[in-house]
């Protein structure tokens, strides 16, 4: 679980550049809204083989929030 896979994904989620994507970015700084946040986090549970809990949605405000629930679900 990289950085730059995360980056990837919410730059073509969101509509940004990858280079802007930072640990302490809020995804809507990034473009994800409500709806979009659900169709990254999908590619993420495909990217990794997981399944992220719904009810963790909501916590998810920073791209280290993604990081850290990925860590948390692949290991």
């Amino acid at each position: 679980m990289s950085l730059e896979k995360i980056a990837a994904i919410i730059a073509k989620t969101g509509g940004c550049k990858p280079e802007a994507v930072k640990p302490e970015s809020e995804l809507t700084e990034l473009g994800i809204d409500s709806l979009k946040a659900i169709t990254m986090l999908y590619d993420f549970e495909e990217l990794y083989d997981i399944e992220i809990p719904n009810e963790v949605i909501p916590s998810i405000v920073t791209v280290q929030d993604i990081q850290n629930k990925l860590a948390e679900l692949i290991h």
